[in-house]
């Protein structure tokens, strides 16, 4: 960690970036990293975050391997340059459901090479077959999206699917490339082009992705409805996607006094530029209105209030990921647990910002007082032997039924209570230890 003379001219110099413009000095943004790197190295590491387990055996058809189209090919490269496919399972063909896939994101050089030599950073040992069987891509009959012809999107960019590298552009930081979204807008002219979806009125498309893919699906939403313009009905949920409560402040961060930039705002200025990332319009557009950086415009406490497309949220009060690994993980390595003031703050801020949210039109949300992070959060526990997490009365798999069949958006927010009657840092929920695969 820095010395303290050196945090005292951190906080003496971030200090004037919050009342500024959108245009940071090189020095500014120096700055900005060093604290983002600070706060977010152990992200872009820990096991926890890296992509679940590829599933090479299932029941029913497996979804297969296709390249991108000829004209994306240049676009749409893994972070070492390879070349990136995407995986579909023919159904219906005026129904697609798109899932992009999780498993955190690459912060400094170190951990961007290493990742770019996994499966998580590079196509090279991709397999030609997979199964996705508890979340919306799932063939199992009673999902509302069994039927839709189903695509997975693989995750190798670690830019949380948001950034726009291309050959033509050159690589972006530490030359590797950073093109998640333009992989998203590959697959959807696939589907155009060679399926002809979105050409006839009445089609439906469903996104959604956890964690990384979960940010992905914030950053996406109101592109892919526009991609296809009124013939597409678009519907879309992030699951764990709230990087981070709005008003975030880490543990840590707080302690050795510097609060004059939220967790939300160090992050989005120093991850945006690292992807050079796509943002979403109307939210640039309220961004510059009030002289806030675009680059807030990554995060979804930010971003949210101005996604225009339907959008059922699903976030766990207490997100562990973010909590153990990210805001309170400089006073795990010295063996000093998060307090419980902490963890008050952290749901009372989730809490507060899903109450905001809720009143939004077009706006439904499932939110389970657990300590989890995308574990609970999928239409089937995978562990036949354990039930699903339920709020008053309504899985994620109920409000996800509803919001596609009925068009209905469920906010189901928890509003047990703790064991002593405390509901501020204790889990309440019955069932929050699920196996989502």
């Amino acid at each position: 960690m820095p010395s303290l003379p050196s945090l005292l001219l951190l906080l003496l110099l971030v200090t004037p970036l919050l009342t500024s413009s959108q245009t940071f000095t090189p020095s500014e943004h120096l700055l900005v990293e060093t604290s983002a790197k600070n706060l977010l190295k152990n992200w872009s590491t820990h096991p926890s975050f890296l992509s679940p387990e590829i599933v090479t055996e299932g029941t029913g058809t497996p979804l297969t391997k296709v390249p991108v189209p000829d004209e994306f090919a240049d676009s749409t490269m893994c972070l070492d340059g390879s070349p990136f496919y995407f995986y579909i399972r023919s159904g219906d063909p005026s129904k697609v459901a798109i899932f992009l896939q999780g498993g955190g994101l690459c912060i400094e050089r170190f951990d961007c090479e290493n990742r770019a030599k996994t499966t998580q950073g590079s196509s090279l040992n991709w397999e030609d077959t997979l199964y996705e069987e508890s979340n919306i891509l799932s063939q199992d009959p009673r999902s509302p999206l069994s039927n839709y012809t189903h695509v997975f999107m693989r995750y190798c960019s670690g830019d949380t699917w948001t950034g726009t590298n291309t050959l033509s552009s050159g690589p972006g930081r530490y030359d590797l490339y950073f093109s998640g979204h333009n992989q998203v807008a590959a697959a959807l002219s696939y589907l155009n082009k060679s399926l002809n979806f979105g050409d006839t009125q009445n089609s439906k498309l469903f996104l959604s992705g956890a964690s990384a893919g979960g940010i992905g699906t914030n950053n996406n939403c109101d592109f892919v409805s526009e991609h296809f313009g009124g013939n597409v009905e678009v519907k879309c949920s992030p699951q764990a996607g709230l990087f981070f409560p709005e008003n975030t402040i880490a543990l840590w961060q707080s302690r050795i006094g510097i609060k004059s930039m939220t967790t939300n705002q160090i992050a989005s200025i120093y991850l945006s530029r690292m992807f050079s990332s796509h943002h979403d319009k109307s939210c640039v557009v309220h961004a510059l209105k009030n002289l806030d950086p675009p680059s807030y415009c990554w995060e979804g406490s930010y971003l949210t209030p101005h996604i225009t497309t339907p959008i059922l949220v699903a976030q766990n009060f207490w997100d562990q990921l973010q909590i153990d690994n990210i805001l309170c993980f400089q006073d795990n390595l010295k063996h000093a647990s998060c307090t419980s003031d902490f963890l008050g703050d952290f749901r009372r801020h989730t809490v507060e910002q899903l109450t905001d949210l809720s009143v939004k039109q077009d706006l439904g949300l499932f939110a389970p007082s657990c300590y989890m992070h995308t574990g609970n959060l999928c239409l089937f526990n995978s562990d036949a032997d354990e039930e699903n997490t339920v709020v008053q009365g309504k899985s994620y798999l109920d409000a996800v039924r509803a919001f596609v069949e009925d068009g209905e958006l469920l906010v189901v927010v928890d509003d047990c209570v703790g064991e002593e009657g405390d509901e501020d840092y204790v889990p309440c929920n019955e069932v929050c230890e699920m196996h989502c695969g």
